[in-house]
């Protein structure tokens, strides 16, 4: 163009008496300078708008392996495509953008870009969002799911905080919101949805390449090459991705994950270190000892149980158990979400209404340790990272044959057995089938905060922590006492309950009043007030110290209140209800949107009682000497998390199994 302008301005400084460049068969011309402004402007502009088109059709067409198009023109030829939006005939195919370097694996290039047309209802009122439009992929599924108020995942602001309400959002699958709803003081149906087919536009990038948006459960992925139990799963999420759900995050820099099928596990590896984990790893893309493709035998096993209708501790109780199988089987055990209530093997729902309530414990949301378990040799994954497929075949959809009632079956029984189902873990009571409670403990939020807290009410001594549990359902005319532990159905001097502590006394001395003495000591800890504590405490060698850490159920408020009289310090609601892992937690189990007719569905206070309960429990194994209850399941995990080496500094940890081993000292452990 500059050399096309020369041609017709006259050179700068020269007079008309020059001799200007004069074209053959022309008059001689002379041009004025805004003209030539203008000319240059336009050519300019004209070479910009090439170049733009150009560029958006090369980015928004990924051409299908079969017909050669953008994606959502089914049919539809390259050439007609280019001509409709741009005015050329030309039947050259444009060319998708080449892959950038370790691209997104999960890239989704035959996906059909589409608007979708969604009818919604509520159960009380519709408002202004009835009818929906979202642009997005012909793969979409969605689901209405609750997000706090007022949080960052809140799109309108938090109103509903000002009805004390959360608020319900309609999302996709993949986690981008579509719509904004009502607050969650009611139910929404989708009630029906339709899609037209679109041409692809810049934005459905992320769409198209598996990126996943905000709502999304688990969007970080997981934190440890560990985590990762199959093969497949291993190199795939533990490879460099664009994707942010398929980060290893945990691991460090230019750390990825490999298999190591000697060991059946997924390790991690400097990338181009050449310092392979194993002789065999296994790694995307070459240059691995084991190549780079999973073999055929490297898919994973699992074990899945149902919990107990109980508290906390009873499903403790079963989750020791079914760690302590899926140990011995070589499995991985499945941890789910509580249902609504007590499932038969049938299918048929029976049992309690609030079951699922009760056994809530925050597994998915990660109120757990669950590193700590895994390092100690125990392989666990949660139902919302094994997938749907997984999931249907566990619980009363599991094969019969593959299903285990009662001991500990030889694993070569289930080798048949993709997942196999135990079916009454809470049954499993023996030492054996309890000793992973040990590494089963909340996670370091947690235990950071209960320490916290108890130094700053306490000091940083602990003499004393104490358990008070009532039992307190039972009926004081026909059972003897209302507190169930004390009556005639768990007593430790005729029931079964107290069967194993009379027979390890037996075993212990055959000095009968010693041995009543001892069992009446132990009976006396359980719905204990002070100065029945007291008794306690001084039949085993210690002094009642002057203040001391009480963890209660506070179910009868005079035998609390006398603790608190008399030195007793609790951790209140006050002490921790500002925790923001509280609400990270919350949020997260509102953005796995279950089903609340068949999953549990918890709210805030319920997370604000769990981690109370969580606090109080490891606040017991800080004190010195731990006064526990008998007949207790709490008391039984926080001797679990106190360890072996301290079960003689207390009342109650594994009592039975030290008086038959002898190893309590009449005059040195207890008082003569």
């Amino acid at each position: 163009l500059a050399q096309a302008m020369r041609r017709f301005v006259r050179p700068r400084g020269e007079t008309t008496a020059s001799q200007p460049y004069t074209p053959r068969g022309a008059a001689h011309y002379s041009v004025p300078r805004s003209t030539v402004a203008l000319l240059v402007f336009a050519g300019l502009y004209i070479g910009w708008v090439i170049f733009t088109v150009s560029h958006y059709k090369t980015v928004t067409t990924h051409p299908a392996p079969s017909t050669p198009g953008i994606p959502g023109g089914s049919g539809t030829s390259a050439s007609s495509t280019v001509s409709g939006s741009a005015g050329s005939s030309r039947g050259d195919t444009l060319r998708p953008p080449p892959p950038a370097e370790d691209g997104p694996i999960g890239s989704n290039a035959k996906a059909e870009c589409v608007t979708w047309s969604i009818k919604l209802q509520g159960e009380r009122y519709t408002h202004g969002w009835s009818d929906v439009t979202y642009n997005g992929l012909a793969t979409d599924t969605f689901k209405t799911v609750t997000v706090l108020a007022g949080s960052d995942k809140d799109p309108d602001g938090g109103k509903c905080e000002n009805y004390h309400l959360d608020q319900k959002v309609l999302v996709t699958e993949t986690g981008y919101l579509v719509a904004t709803l009502s607050c969650s003081n009611q139910e929404i149906q989708i009630v029906s949805q339709e899609k037209k087919v679109r041409t692809c536009g810049f934005s459905d990038r992320r769409l198209l390449d598996g990126l996943t948006g905000q709502y999304s459960p688990n969007q970080k992925g997981p934190e440890k090459c560990a985590h990762l139990y199959e093969c497949f799963n291993c190199l795939e999420y533990g490879t460099k991705d664009l994707n942010p759900k398929k980060v290893v995050s945990g691991e460090g820099s230019g750390t990825k994950c490999v298999w190591c099928a000697q060991d059946n596990a997924c390790k991690p590896y400097k990338d181009s270190s050449g310092s392979f984990p194993c002789s065999d790893a296994i790694g995307s893309g070459g240059g691995y000892p084991g190549g780079d493709s999973c073999p055929a035998s490297a898919g994973a096993k699992y074990l899945s149980f149902p919990w107990n209708n109980g508290r906390v501790n009873n499903n403790m109780v079963s989750w020791g158990a079914a760690m302590a199988m899926g140990k011995h089987l070589g499995r991985i055990v499945i941890l789910t979400q509580p249902i609504q209530k007590g499932m038969h093997l049938t299918g048929e729902q029976h049992g309690d209404p609030n079951h699922g309530k009760s056994a809530f414990l925050g597994i998915l949301e990660d109120m757990w340790d669950l590193e700590f378990l895994q390092s100690n040799g125990f392989r666990v994954v949660k139902e919302t990272d094994v997938g749907k497929e997984i999931m249907s075949q566990t619980r009363e959809n599991t094969p019969i044959d593959c299903r285990i009632h009662t001991g500990f079956p030889p694993p070569s029984k289930f080798s048949h057995c993709k997942i196999v189902y135990m079916t009454n873990p809470f049954s499993y009571k023996s030492l054996r089938a309890q000793k992973p409670k040990e590494f089963i403990i909340p996670a370091k939020w947690i235990r950071d905060a209960s320490l916290k807290i108890i130094e700053e009410k306490l000091g940083g001594h602990v003499s004393l922590s104490l358990h008070q549990r009532h039992h307190n359902w039972g009926n004081a005319e026909t059972h003897g006492s209302k507190f169930l532990c004390r009556g005639s159905l768990k007593n430790i001097f005729t029931t079964n309950i107290g069967t194993e502590y009379r027979n390890a006394v037996n075993m212990w001395t055959k000095d009968k009043d010693m041995g009543h003495k001892m069992l009446e000591m132990t009976q006396l800890s359980c719905a204990v007030n002070y100065e029945e504590a007291k008794q306690v405490v001084n039949y085993w060698k210690q002094d009642m110290p002057s203040r001391f850490f009480l963890a209660s159920d506070r179910e009868e408020k005079d035998r609390f209140e006398s603790m608190i009289n008399n030195g007793g310090v609790a951790i209140t609601q006050q002490d921790y209800e500002n925790l923001p892992q509280i609400t990270e937690a919350l949020e997260k189990h509102l953005s796995f949107g279950f089903d609340c007719k068949k999953k549990y569905c918890a709210n805030k206070q319920k997370f604000l009682q769990l981690t109370g309960v969580f606090l109080d429990m490891w606040g017991m194994t800080l004190g010195k000497f731990f006064m526990g209850g008998y007949y207790s399941t709490m008391s039984d995990t926080v001797c679990f998390w106190r360890g072996w080496d301290r079960m003689n500094a207390s009342n109650i940890c594994f009592l039975p199994h030290r008086l038959s081993k002898k190893w309590v000292r009449p005059g040195i452990d207890i008082a003569s």
